[in-house]
């Protein structure tokens, strides 16, 4: 388990070409967050000057839930990244399994600090920028986190394969219960996130308003959407 991936060992049998493109995707999905916590960094530091002087502090900081799922973005991103780039070594399986167990209980456990305090009647915040859905969004990275856990888990996903194979797919053991129900939740919700972000776009053609593109609910559906369906593209290889 502690092995290292081999050279042709990908968790896509697909064609390099392709695999660098989704994870050019994939780095444009954490740079996104990435930047989104630079900024809010930057503004969080500017608003205490400003505060200070007795000026109107500029641009927008971002909640403790709110960055926290930015993080979770940033660090699923690259992670996920660093496994689909073609030519490059793999982490030790180990690590790799280690890295988003702990994303996962990351996102679970912080949801389920918001859903306690919602019980015992207080107001919590949300990784996401808009109320509706937010609480979803919230353990649907636990659930990802989770799926991407029981991808690296099965049989053979540790062992080489061979590089000219690389374009066809591996004949493995056939999927068992929890990647059929993970298999499952992900494409439904990939259809509810596209469900979403179709509302958001017509909402905003009708309205007229335009947000920062970082931060607007379009983008981050967007971001949740290619995430979630590329967490199936992984689970069904």
């Amino acid at each position: 388990m502690g092995t290292p991936y081999a050279e042709g060992c990908h968790v896509l049998s697909i064609s390099p070409l392709i695999a660098w493109f989704f994870t050019l995707i994939l780095f444009m999905l954490a740079g996104r967050a990435t930047a989104r916590l630079v900024l809010s960094r930057r503004a969080s530091s500017e608003m205490g000057s400003a505060v200070c002087a007795g000026d109107e502090a500029p641009g927008r900081t971002l909640g403790p839930a709110e960055r926290n799922g930015e993080l979770v973005h940033a660090a699923m991103g690259f992670g996920m990244a660093v496994l689909l780039a073609p030519g490059l070594p793999r982490p030790p399986l180990a690590v790799s399994v280690c890295f988003f167990s702990a994303l996962a209980a990351f996102a679970a456990f912080g949801w389920g600090q918001r859903m306690q305090a919602r019980f015992r009647g207080r107001t919590v915040g949300s990784c996401a920028s808009s109320d509706r859905g937010a609480h979803l969004l919230d353990s649907h990275h636990a659930i990802v986190g989770v799926a991407m856990v029981v991808m690296l888990l099965r049989p053979g996903m540790g062992k080489p394969v061979n590089a000219a194979a690389m374009p066809g797919m591996a004949m493995g053991a056939a999927p068992g219960t929890a990647v059929l129900l993970l298999l499952a939740y992900v494409w439904i919700a990939a259809l509810v996130l596209g469900f979403g972000m179709t509302r958001v776009l017509a909402g905003t053609a009708t309205s007229g308003e335009s947000g920062a593109v970082l931060s607007s609910p379009a983008t981050v559906y967007a971001c949740e959407l290619a995430m979630t369906v590329l967490t199936g593209l992984m689970l069904l290889s």
